[in-house]
């Protein structure tokens, strides 16, 4: 976990993260448990994104695709690396919410940190927890990518992951998490924004 960290911690201090237009502020109050990050491309066919979809646990009802997203961690002294849960929000030696973003992309989309053009913070979202229903917030970026090959091969990704595919805003819109269509009809709109 450490080497990811360091991987992540050195692309940062490289990179300008700057917001896309809106009333967005940049690296929020540090209280959010989970950020995540939406992958784009422009080509010839207009903005594809990557998207993914988990490991099911009930084959019968399958999960749609959706952005990746998960939850914060923090370092704790002499076990290591945990995940934040409720009532953690004051420990300290926690990821920033760029470096979750970044590890779950790695993680869950097979990111390669030298393919990032340009990293955006997004700012919040609320989206509903598949587990219990209740609403839940997430800090999101955008990360416009230099090519869609470069990509770590399916297999070296976390087993967490069923697939990952690239889709334009309609094909999502039809086939994607549904508490997820909004958020990335939002995020289009602000992409397209700057492309006009």
């Amino acid at each position: 976990m450490t080497d990811i960290h360091d991987a992540i911690h050195a692309f940062l201090q490289q990179q300008t993260v700057t917001a896309l237009p809106g009333d967005v502020v940049p690296f929020p109050d540090q209280q959010y448990m989970k950020a995540g990050v939406v992958p784009y491309i422009r080509g010839e066919e207009g903005v594809q994104y990557l998207l993914m979809k988990p490991k099911t646990r009930d084959p019968l009802n399958p999960p749609a695709f959706q952005i990746c997203k998960g939850t914060r961690m923090y370092l704790r002294r002499g076990s290591g690396w945990r995940d934040m849960k409720p009532g953690d929000e004051g420990v300290v030696d926690k990821e920033t919410l760029a470096v979750t973003a970044m590890r779950e992309g790695i993680e869950e989309l097979g990111l390669q940190l030298e393919a990032i053009a340009e990293l955006r913070d997004v700012g919040p979202y609320k989206f509903s927890s598949e587990r219990t229903g209740k609403n839940k917030y997430m800090w999101l970026f955008t990360a416009r990518l230099t090519s869609i090959e470069v990509l770590l091969p399916l297999s070296e990704i976390a087993a967490t992951t069923s697939d990952r595919a690239w889709l334009k805003l309609p094909e999502f819109e039809a086939t994607g998490r549904e508490d997820h269509r909004a958020i990335l009809r939002d995020i289009d709109n602000k992409i397209k924004g700057l492309l006009d």
